[in-house]
C-alpha cells in the first residue's frame, strides 16, 4: 500500500536494521519491519511503512518485499519499476544446518532524514528489545495469543487452509482492531490513511 510514495522510507529502514544488525535474514527483516508498524500504530494510529502485511503460516508477511528479497521480483506501478536496489542488497547463503536463507546487507549509508523523531526514537526501541532474538523467536512471539496474527488464524480457520494448501494466505492484518477502543487514535488513523490518498492522487497526476 502506497509503495511509491513509501519505497525510499522502506528501502532506509531496512538499510539501518541491516547496519545495525549483523547477518540479518530476511525473515528476521520482515519480522522487524511488522513489530515497527505495529507499534506505530497502536500508539500514534499510523504505520511507519504502511505495508500490506498477509497472514502467512510463519506469521504476517509483507508479500511484495517477501518477492522482491527472495525471488529478485521487481513492482511496477503506473508504468515506473519500483525496488530496494538502491538501499540493501539480498545474497543467498548457506544457514543454519546448511539451509539457505536471504540475507539483507546495506547498500551505502542509511538516510533517516525522512523520519519524524517519533519514528526514530520507536524504530531504536523495537531494535533494542527484539534485535537479538532469532527469526524463529520473533515468528513463536508473533504466533501469541491475542496478537493480530492470531486472531485472523483463528476467526478464519486459517491452521486447517495451511495444512491443505501451504503457508500462505490472502488475508490481511487489520492493524484497526488495536485501536479499536480509542476513538481519538481512530480519528488519526483516519486522518493519516486520508492523508496518505491524497498524496498518492496527486503523485499519479503527475506522473
Amino acid at each position: 500500500m502506497f509503495r511509491s510514495q513509501m519505497n525510499s522510507k522502506i528501502g532506509n529502514l531496512l538499510n539501518y536494521l541491516s547496519t545495525r544488525i549483523p547477518n540479518l535474514s530476511m525473515t528476521k527483516a520482515l519480522k522487524l519491519l511488522y513489530l515497527i508498524d505495529e507499534t506505530s500504530y497502536v500508539r500514534s494510529g499510523a504505520p511507519v511503512t504502511w505495508l500490506d502485511y498477509k497472514v502467512w503460516e510463519m506469521g504476517p508477511v509483507a508479500e511484495e518485499l517477501y518477492n522482491e528479497l527472495r525471488y529478485d521480483q521487481t513492482l511496477v506501478q503506473n508504468g515506473e519499476a519500483i525496488n530496494l536496489s538502491n538501499f540493501i542488497e539480498a545474497k543467498r547463503e548457506k544457514g543454519f544446518e546448511g539451509q539457505e536463507q536471504v540475507v539483507i546487507y546495506p547498500k551505502g549509508t542509511y538516510q533517516l532524514n525522512e523520519f519524524s523523531a517519533f519514528e526514530k526514537e520507536l524504530i531504536e526501541n523495537v531494535v533494542d528489545r527484539f534485535g537479538y532474538c532469532s527469526a524463529r523467536q520473533l515468528i513463536d512471539i508473533l504466533h501469541q495469543e491475542k496478537t493480530l496474527w492470531h486472531k485472523c488464524v483463528t476467526d478464519n480457520h486459517l491452521k486447517e487452509n495451511f495444512r491443505i494448501y501451504g503457508k500462505k494466505s490472502n488475508h490481511s492484518i487489520d492493524f484497526t482492531d488495536l485501536i479499536i477502543s480509542n476513538p481519538i487514535l481512530q480519528m488519526a488513523a483516519q486522518s493519516a490513511f486520508e492523508s496518505m490518498q491524497m498524496q498518492e492522487e496527486l503523485d499519479n497526476l503527475d506522473a
